[in-house]
């Protein structure tokens, strides 16, 4: 056992934390916002936890460069959220009238309160209904079992139906958002 692995690891990214959790977080705060950068930065130091052997004995660097990597993995993932929900409503709007009103209602309603879930309800529903997955598929792209997959589905749909009866139809804005 070398000394960073077991008990004495905890010391030693405990000791990481210490000494350069203010220093990686104000590296963040000049690239993100307050929330933002503490989510960051909490990944960061879990990161070095799961890495701690990889981490040189000069850790600020290596903190740095991992908080920067993490940093531009979420502005990825955000982008890659904006994009999907600007691609449905282009779909929605080209939709033929008719074609979502018919059988679940307001089309525009129904998109405010998808967008309004959580990312992850959003992605079991839009596996199924959005990329046609099969329930096996699904669940392997989530890297969960099917009856996994089943249940969160189930739950999904639970959420969504709740917040579409919550939300009036002629309710229209985004700035409330949705999480059960």
């Amino acid at each position: 056992m070398t000394a960073r692995e077991g008990p004495r690891g905890h010391e030693m990214v405990e000791e990481w934390f210490e000494a350069h959790a203010d220093r990686v977080m104000g590296y963040l705060l000049h690239r993100t916002d307050r929330e933002t950068a503490q989510d960051v930065l909490s990944e960061t130091f879990l990161l070095a936890w799961r890495k701690q052997r990889s981490v040189p004995d000069d850790a600020l660097p290596w903190l740095l460069a991992a908080a920067r990597r993490l940093l531009a993995n979420r502005v990825r993932s955000d982008l890659r959220r904006q994009a999907l929900a600007e691609r449905m409503a282009a779909v929605m709007d080209r939709a033929p009238q008719g074609v979502f009103e018919d059988r679940i209602g307001d089309r525009e309603r129904v998109f405010r309160v998808l967008m309004a879930l959580s990312e992850a309800d959003r992605e079991v529903l839009l596996l199924t209904g959005w990329y046609d997955l099969s329930a096996q598929q699904a669940a392997k792209a989530l890297g969960c079992t099917r009856a996994a997959y089943t249940l969160r589905l189930h739950r999904a749909r639970k959420r969504f139906r709740a917040a579409l009866e919550r939300r009036p139809a002629s309710f229209t804005p985004l700035d409330s958002e949705v999480h059960a």
